[in-house]
């Protein structure tokens, strides 16, 4: 009897396991089959699905054990593009823009969203609507593009300006025994501050006021082109929080009324011409981006557009950052395919290793010495080791709202001596045969000749980023001295310190480039680096979107998310094994 029931028991096994492997197949068939069909159901509205980081280029996304996003999320050119392409595409009756209730995207991923919208409503005779329970600034910016914003009735505009916290480790590591050895190049480059010092500095303070202003009047200024209102209204509303009553918001004109969701769809049922309780066809932007094929046509000549986004990261061959290895083969296939006639290098990203960004440097002179133009085009940053790999571009194009320039260099080292010894007891006795054979070790005290040197090591690495700016910009190190300093800027003000040629998105860096390889009217974009998910990956990708994300993700408030995000990001500036050029955050808004 024991023997019939293992015998049963076997069977079923293989059964349901035949059976999950043909569920299996078939999907791969039907994500297969699916894929850029270009059949949109007719009466469709285009939802705009924004409750994610969205990435410079389409699935170049980070992965990390802090990591909340899936790995196909649809880039920011790519939904431009979309919105672009939903003018004109006889399916797409309107944009629903369903406001999430935090927003993880940057100030100029933000902007560029808007334009897009903005630009759709006034090209075309479709709707755009925005819902939200709950608007922060960057969804709120967004929404302004609509023809119409609703509100839950009991729901919040959370629009408060800018701001900046940043936490302070110095208290922690002197009550745990951690002594941080800090050298640094540039007065303003705070990165290493919150290691040193228990509050920020005033060079810290004074550059963090003026850019957070800067962007902020931008902010305004978006937003009363779009609603009509005079930016000094909008100010004062912000400033004396009116706009957290939805009813003053609403009789001031920033929002249109209060609905509930049902009461939406209801309307948008109407717009459509669907009886009431009938269901609505909604696209997001990624599942349109599987409909539609986006390619820029079929010229001989091309533009090559290379993404660096992410933090600069030695030797780290992941997706959503700037390596070395990854880049040079992208270089590589560059310089020998002669069809590409000039270069666009995007980049977003708040810096990182000094080691990487000099040779991606390198590689970008290389192709400019074989005849090709290369022109930098800004996203949301743009700054230390971010702005070292555009230096030496022909023509730098930057957002008004990039944080751009940081050019400064860190190092740091731990002395973990006190607290291995007092605290837990342990000790060091070394044997050697030179006087330096350990050097810069965590586990002692780092003596006067040791500081000395790393000290000189990391003033010579910001004089080599001093004379790559310099000789880029074609100005005098010292101008450029005046104006780096590890200091942040602007785009707007970039402009005006000659850090920057001209503002503006990537259109306008790949025209310009266009321009200068004398292809204007006949080119092809090409996309660089070339995102391939592994067979695998990809079945389960169709899976993970759901099963992780309500799992795990979906368990976390907004406000864990972030914190785990941000625990993440410094560990990016944790790195004591090179020196750094890098923001010491990461904004959104």
């Amino acid at each position: 009897m024991k023997q019939f029931i293992k015998f049963v028991f076997a069977s079923c096994l293989g059964v349901m396991l035949s059976i999950f492997v043909m569920f299996l197949l078939l999907t791969v068939i039907g994500v297969a089959m699916g894929s850029k069909d270009g059949k949109v159901s007719g009466n469709s509205v285009l939802m705009l699905d924004l409750d994610h980081a969205i990435p410079e280029m389409t699935g170049n996304v980070a992965t990390s054990g802090f990591s909340f996003e899936t790995n196909s999320a649809t880039g920011l050119h790519d939904i431009v593009k979309l919105i672009k392409h939903a003018e004109t595409d006889v399916s797409i009756e309107g944009i629903m823009f369903k406001a999430p209730t935090s927003s993880p995207l940057g100030m100029v991923t933000a902007s560029t969203i808007r334009e897009a919208v903005k630009e759709f409503r006034d090209s075309s005779d479709k709707f755009v609507y925005a819902y939200g329970d709950y608007f922060v600034n960057t969804t709120y910016l967004i929404a302004s593009s609509a023809d119409s914003i609703f509100v839950n009735p009991m729901g919040m505009v959370d629009v408060n300006g800018y701001a900046a916290m940043i936490p302070f480790f110095k208290g922690a590591m002197d009550k745990l025994g951690v002594d941080m050895n800090v050298f640094y190049a540039g007065q303003f480059k705070s990165a290493t501050e919150p290691y040193r010092r228990k509050e920020m500095s005033e060079q810290n303070k004074r550059q963090t006021r003026e850019y957070l202003s800067d962007n902020f009047d931008l902010y305004i200024q978006e937003v009363s082109e779009s609603r009509n209102l005079s930016p000094d209204k909008i100010k004062a509303l912000i400033n004396e929080l009116e706009l957290r009553n939805t009813q003053q918001a609403i009789d001031l004109g920033l929002i249109d009324a209060h609905k509930h969701w049902y009461e939406v769809e209801d309307m948008l049922r109407e717009k459509l011409g669907k009886k009431k309780g009938r269901p609505i066809s909604y696209i997001t932007q990624d599942e349109y981006a599987g409909k539609v094929d986006l390619s820029s046509g079929s010229s001989s000549n091309k533009v090559a557009v290379i993404y660096a986004e992410g933090e600069v990261a030695y030797n780290d061959e992941n997706r959503g950052n700037i390596n070395e290895e990854t880049y040079h083969k992208v270089f590589d296939k560059i310089r020998k395919d002669k069809k590409v006639k000039a270069v666009v290098l995007r980049v977003n990203s708040p810096g990182g290793s000094a080691f990487t960004s000099d040779v991606i440097w390198k590689e970008i002179g290389q192709l400019q010495k074989d005849g090709l133009p290369v022109v930098a085009s800004f996203g949301d940053y743009a700054a230390s080791g971010g702005y070292y790999i555009a230096a030496s571009a022909d023509k730098i194009v930057s957002h008004p709202k990039t944080l751009t320039g940081s050019i400064g260099v860190f190092s740091m080292l731990p002395d973990f001596t006190d607290a291995m010894e007092d605290k837990l007891g342990i000790t060091f006795d070394t044997v050697k045969t030179s006087p330096y054979a350990i050097v810069a070790s965590p586990f002692y005290h780092l003596r006067d000749e040791e500081k000395a040197a790393l000290q000189s090591f990391t003033d010579n690495m910001y004089q080599t980023f001093l004379t790559r700016v310099s000789d880029g910009r074609k100005r005098s190190v010292d101008d450029i001295h005046e104006v780096a300093q590890g200091r942040v800027w602007t785009g707007q003000k970039a402009i005006d310190k000659g850090l920057v040629d001209e503002l503006g998105g990537l259109d306008r860096a790949i025209e310009i480039a266009s321009e200068l390889a004398e292809i204007e009217e006949d080119y092809k974009i090409v996309e660089y680096p070339r995102i391939e998910m592994e067979f695998w990956e990809e079945i389960l990708s169709e899976f993970n979107t759901g099963a992780q994300a309500s799992a795990f993700a979906s368990k976390l408030s907004p406000q864990e998310k972030k914190i785990l995000e941000t625990i993440e990001s410094y560990r990016g500036i944790m790195k004591f094994n090179e020196p750094l050029a890098r923001l010491p955050f990461e904004m959104t808004y």
